[in-house]
């Protein structure tokens, strides 16, 4: 893909507003990977220089708060020093050289049909409650994107050119919002879990590795032939492939998301788009064919992305102190919480079976391992497990805390489905 420079034809991929000339004038490589209604996402690649340059800013370190007394390093623009992208960028990319830093920006862009005053307030602080979430993953431990730095950066002065695509400069651009909100987060390298399920499924594997692999990446969608419902055969529908890898990959999924709500943090759009696989099979067995290192079992290596809808709840830990205050937990919050765990988790099903054809397996097995992780909470000690109260307490004898919870949860996720149901039925 080439670089999408306001000087390169790429720029034509991209729709709404121009990016920020901080975003398009400095970096050697910028590619556009995806773009939504929200937001754009951008594959940034910068040298690092060594030493500081002329015109580069000199200063101390700034932060911008994000909320829960979270504090994000701020960016003015790329030619910073310190930079902090330099600084925490370094020390996870090991595969490029030092001089070369490659992260990833998520642009939100201003909005023409919202006020100009609406729209960066809610740019700016949806932009913060995401970096907010993912320090708060990333603290429990939950395998998520590093969060960079933050950047509020306007495009102003692009405004004159003729660079947009997909229209010109509309009337009234004077109130019209200018400001882009940029996230920059850690490049997180691999396939994303529906791309390795639809991988296994297309394709026999041979030796671990797919037959159209090219360069250790799942092979690109094909388009498929148009067919009437006559010439349809039932039996060319493609399955999902169940095995004992992916089973161990549905139960990684479980395991992964109880962590994330174990730390007070509801996603909001589980899906296997939004969770990556950092070691597909095939790269891990050209790995070994290449060095003399003994073959060892596949452990799936997952890590959660895309936190631009997530929810934080108020952490308690098992004594029920309230973190945020010094009140007690109530029955009423807890059940809150379980709802809203319950609806992350009814989403994640059904991103499953509408994605994934006959994985009715693989859900089950994601139950399996969200239900293991919270009853192994119970053996540990001086844990925190978020939206936890001492009046979950309550269940039989010998169930503890987090057994409790995770019953709460799933059977709140029953009376989710029913509604889910009805909704189907009656519209």
């Amino acid at each position: 893909m080439m670089p999408a420079t306001h000087e390169s034809p790429q720029s034509k991929t991209w729709h709404g507003p121009p990016p920020p000339p901080e975003l398009t004038n400095k970096p050697s490589s910028l590619q556009l990977i995806s773009q939504g209604a929200e937001a754009r996402i951008w594959l940034v690649t910068i040298s690092n220089p060594s030493k500081t340059q002329e015109g580069d800013i000199i200063g101390h370190k700034r932060s911008i708060h994000v909320g829960s007394g979270i504090n994000v390093p701020q960016l003015h623009n790329f030619s910073q020093q310190p930079s902090p992208l330099s600084t925490q960028t370094s020390t996870m990319n090991t595969s490029s050289p030092p001089r070369i830093l490659t992260f990833i920006c998520k642009e939100r862009f201003p909005k023409k049909y919202r006020h100009p005053q609406l729209d960066a307030s809610l740019t700016k602080s949806r932009t913060k409650g995401e970096a907010r979430s993912l320090v708060r993953c990333r603290k429990a431990d939950v395998p998520c994107p590093n969060v960079l730095a933050i950047a509020h950066w306007s495009n102003e002065s692009d405004k004159d050119k003729n660079i947009l695509a997909g229209g010109e400069i509309g009337d009234g651009g004077d109130a019209t919002s200018t400001t882009s909100s940029c996230l920059f987060l850690e490049c997180v390298e691999g396939c994303t879990v529906r791309q390795y399920f639809e991988q296994r499924s297309a394709k026999p594997f041979d030796n671990g590795s797919p037959a159209d692999d090219r360069d250790g990446e799942p092979a690109a969608k094909k388009i498929r032939c148009e067919a009437s419902a006559a010439t349809f055969q039932q039996e060319e529908r493609v399955t999902t492939v169940i095995d004992s890898q992916t089973l161990c990959v549905a139960h990684t999924i479980g395991t992964l998301v109880a962590k994330m709500h174990a730390a007070g943090v509801i996603h909001g759009d589980l899906t296997t788009s939004n969770i990556m696989l950092r070691n597909p099979p095939w790269l891990c067995s050209n790995r070994n064919e290449s060095s003399d290192e003994p073959e060892t079992s596949w452990v799936p290596q997952l890590v959660l992305i895309d936190f631009g809808l997530a929810a934080s709840t108020a952490s308690t830990n098992k004594k029920g102190n309230n973190s945020s205050g010094g009140k007690k937990g109530k029955p009423h919050k807890q059940q809150h919480n379980a709802e809203e765990k319950a609806v992350d988790l009814y989403v994640l099903e059904r991103a499953f079976l509408s994605t994934h054809p006959e994985s009715e397996l693989l859900v089950e097995e994601v139950w399996k391992g969200y239900r293991s992780y919270f009853e192994d909470l119970d053996d540990c000690q001086d844990i925190d497990v978020g939206s936890v109260s001492s009046s979950c307490n309550t269940g039989g004898a010998g169930e503890g805390t987090c057994t409790h919870l995770v019953k709460t949860v799933l059977n709140r996720l029953e009376q989710v489905r029913m509604r889910g149901r009805k909704r189907e039925c009656f519209g």
